[in-house]
Order: structure tokens, then C-alpha cells, then sequence
């Protein structure tokens, strides 16, 4: 009698501690494999993610937060820093999709009606059960190790937020909230793009006003020679007109200077 085949959750997956041979290309890579052990999450674990996170399936608006759906907030648009593609699949993948982050650990992340939800990626199966979130206090819905997404120091922040009138005078790092945090890395993002084409812009000028000292160096020796051509053939007594100079003019010059400059023939 055939056996019946065991349906592995990949939702609970965990990456491989050791790397494994992959088994399309047989390169060593660090392969997901199913936990079988690890319970679904309890109502209080719901309730948490309820709270601190936003799942496609709510309907939400995301106006709060940079960037478009699929991608960080470092992607596009004028705080992108050209870091990396799309983090669900450029990145090192040290978490199963689905998985939330809390102060009490790793949860599952999945909704109770069976693949009744629509994928929120342009990738993978059309409906899903597994809930893809955004973490409340990032950016960033996908565990992304760019740089970009670093935590400022929360004093520089205080100093940012008050000089611009967000908070007041008197407050204190606790009164921060994550929107800040995000508005801070936004706008210096902002500055820092604004400040390397400032630099592009000045280097290019550099090299136009290098290549224009070049043409008119060029331009002065070419000028410089001629006159010294008709000076020779004026003292000389070399019949030349006002236009150009003749090709036997030019080259009677160079042999009378071949003792000098030995200067090739620009005309």
C-alpha cells in the first residue's frame, strides 16, 4: 500500500545551519526545511501582530510609509540609495516569509482562511495563506540589511525633530515615536542625494573648463605658428595672400626651422 504523502507547513521553515548542495545547480546554499514542531500562533500572538503590524489582507493605506509595496523604501524614489534590488529577493533569506519580529520572539504569521488572500509580491502563487507584513516601527516590510535602514542616534533625531518644530522645545528621547525615526532617515536621505549631484554637477563643470582650457591652448599654438609662418614669409619675401597659407609656404618654414622647435606641419 503507497504511502500517504506528509504536507510539510514551509511557513514554520527554518534555514539550514550548514550549507547544503542546491538541488537545481548543486552550489552549496543554506536551504529552508520545514519545522514540524513549532505551534501555530495563539490569539495573544495575533493580537501583537494585530497591533504592530500591517497585513495586506487589512486593506490599509500606506501613505505613512516610503517607498511602494514590493520593494524598501531605498528602491525608489527620490530617498532610493541604489543599494540593492528587491529585498524578498536579493537578500540573505535568515527568515521564513510570514515570520514577525517582536520583543518575545518569532511568530508565525498566517491567516486562518486557507489561500483565500491575494499575494501582495508580483511573484509566487496567485493566493496565499501566508501573511506578509510590514514591520510597524520600519520602513522596510522585509527583513533588509541596507544600510540606509540603520537607527540614527536617537539624540540627532531630538536635535532634528525640534529644530524643525515637530516636537518641542522641551522634549525628551522617551517622547520619540517611530515616525520620526523614519521622517529623520528620509530627509537626510533627501540631503545626501541633494548633496552628490551638487558633486556631480561640480565635477562636470571641472571637466568642461579643463576641456575648454585644452581647445583654447590648441586653438592659441595653432594661432601662434601661423603668425610666425607669415612673419618668416613676409621677411623672407614668400608671396602669400590673407587666406590660407600654402602648402610650399609651410613646408619651406619647417625646413628653415628643422634646427629649431622641429615642429610637425599643422596646416
Amino acid at each position: 500500500m503507497a504511502k500517504k504523502p506528509v504536507r510539510l507547513d514551509w511557513s514554520k521553515a527554518r534555514v539550514s545551519d550548514e550549507p547544503k548542495p542546491c538541488v537545481i545547480c548543486g552550489k552549496p546554499a543554506f536551504m529552508l526545511s520545514p519545522d514540524r514542531d513549532r505551534p501555530m500562533m495563539t490569539e495573544t500572538e495575533a493580537a501583537w501582530i494585530r497591533e504592530h503590524a500591517w497585513l495586506p489582507a487589512m486593506r490599509r493605506l500606506f501613505a505613512s510609509v516610503p517607498g511602494y509595496f514590493t520593494a524598501c523604501a531605498c528602491q525608489y524614489g527620490m530617498t532610493r540609495c541604489d543599494h540593492g534590488e528587491r529585498c524578498h529577493r536579493r537578500e540573505p533569506l535568515v527568515l521564513p516569509i510570514g515570520s514577525i519580529l517582536s520583543a518575545d520572539g518569532e511568530h508565525d504569521a498566517r491567516h486562518r482562511e486557507p489561500y483565500a488572500h491575494p499575494t501582495p509580491t508580483a511573484t509566487g502563487p496567485k493566493r496565499t495563506d501566508v501573511a506578509q507584513v510590514w514591520y510597524a516601527d520600519r520602513s522596510c516590510r522585509w527583513v533588509c540589511d541596507c544600510e540606509c535602514h540603520a537607527e540614527p542616534d536617537p539624540a540627532d533625531v531630538l536635535a532634528w525633530a525640534i529644530a524643525t518644530g515637530l516636537y518641542p522645545a522641551g522634549a525628551t528621547v522617551e517622547e520619540l515615536n517611530p515616525p520620526a525615526f523614519r521622517a529623520y532617515k528620509a530627509e537626510q536621505a533627501i540631503r545626501a542625494r541633494a548633496k552628490e549631484r551638487e558633486q556631480r554637477r561640480t565635477r562636470a563643470r571641472a571637466n568642461e573648463a579643463e576641456k575648454a582650457a585644452a581647445a583654447d591652448r590648441e586653438f592659441r599654438a595653432i594661432r601662434d605658428r601661423r603668425e610666425a609662418i607669415r612673419e618668416w614669409a613676409a621677411k623672407n619675401e614668400w608671396p602669400i595672400g590673407k587666406g590660407r597659407i600654402p602648402a610650399a609656404v609651410v613646408e619651406a618654414y619647417e625646413v628653415d626651422q628643422e634646427d629649431g622647435a622641429g615642429q610637425g606641419a599643422l596646416f
